[in-house]
């Protein structure tokens, strides 16, 4: 049985369904009841004056199926909650995903029902990750079904699943090495405590973006990825993603695999970012204090 996300898309379609039900209900039945009742009440330009519940069922359907369709097949907002995908995201960024770029999917449930694309190496994918089902969390994926993924103190070798010389979406059955390439010694001002980090670059299918990693001697509670070493082999059906701030992310190396049916979207656009204060202001929320458009454009 498919699983339910309680997020902000099911409760918005369950306002689609019941305001949906009522306008249905009277235009067809009640409607006709007030009627044969005499019981119509016209308002001073001749149109009928509906029951209480009824006129903000018939006046919100329009406004939330329209929202519903826009939020559940074209494009998400979604927030960024944390630093996991600096230096290219950070936390306070608002970004649009896009819910079609690996097919459509039911509402609430994320069920696929029309096949668009697959999950490519080196998108910045938004999905429940297994263990906080309910949550949405963002990173980029790494490792698509079949691939053998080895890393060797930063440096990636990815061994696709093939029977041919070329797989199913065309691309090369040849060993992928991703090795990250020092840029400088300083980060984005963005970057919390960005002095205890280094800046590099990495390509994956062509695409090439920034990451960052400690500094050598400082050590996180998960160690330094430049020093590590492992290999992990992705099962059908699931994925293997990392956050950009490599020992900053607590991200497939922890926590395992990505379910397909987990997969919300494909993030595609910053279009705003906005500062928060510091500690906790009103009914302990942090407040915005600042609002920037100059982050907007498209997601590498």
């Amino acid at each position: 049985m498919p699983s339910i996300y309680y997020d902000f898309g099911f409760y918005l379609g369950v306002a689609a369904l019941v305001t949906g039900a009522v306008t249905l209900l009277d235009k067809f039945w009640w409607q006709k009841k007030r009627a044969e009742a005499g019981k119509v009440q016209l308002d001073e330009k001749g149109r009928e004056k509906y029951p209480a519940v009824i006129d903000i069922c018939r006046s919100f359907f329009p406004i939330i199926f329209v929202v519903l369709v826009l939020r559940s097949f074209l494009y998400e907002p979604y927030r960024i909650p944390s630093g996991s995908m600096n230096p290219g995201l950070y936390d306070g960024d608002f970004i649009l995903v896009n819910k079609f770029a690996y097919g459509i999917r039911l509402p609430a449930f994320n069920t696929k029902i029309i096949d668009v694309g697959e999950p490519q190496r080196g998108d910045v994918i938004v999905f429940h990750p297994p263990h906080e089902p309910q949550q949405a969390y963002i990173k980029r994926l790494i490792g698509v079904p079949g691939d053998r993924l080895e890393w060797d103190q930063g440096a990636l070798t990815i061994i696709p699943q093939c029977q041919n010389a070329v797989d199913v979406d065309g691309q090369s059955c040849d060993p992928i090495t991703i090795k990250p390439q020092f840029v400088s010694d300083k980060v984005e001002d963005l970057v919390p405590q960005g002095e205890l980090f280094n800046t590099y670059q990495e390509t994956i299918n062509g695409k090439t973006h920034e990451v960052i990693y400690l500094n050598d001697g400082i050590q996180s509670n998960r160690g330094n990825s430049l020093n590590k070493r492992w290999t992990e082999v992705v099962p059908e059906g699931k994925y293997f993603a990392m956050g950009d701030n490599r020992d900053g992310s607590a991200d497939s190396r922890v926590w395992g695999f990505i379910h397909e049916e987990g997969i919300i979207g494909k993030a595609a656009y910053k279009w705003i970012y906005i500062s928060f204060t510091d500690e906790p202001v009103l009914f302990g929320k942090h407040l915005p204090k600042g609002i920037s458009f100059s982050r907007a454009g498209a997601i590498e």
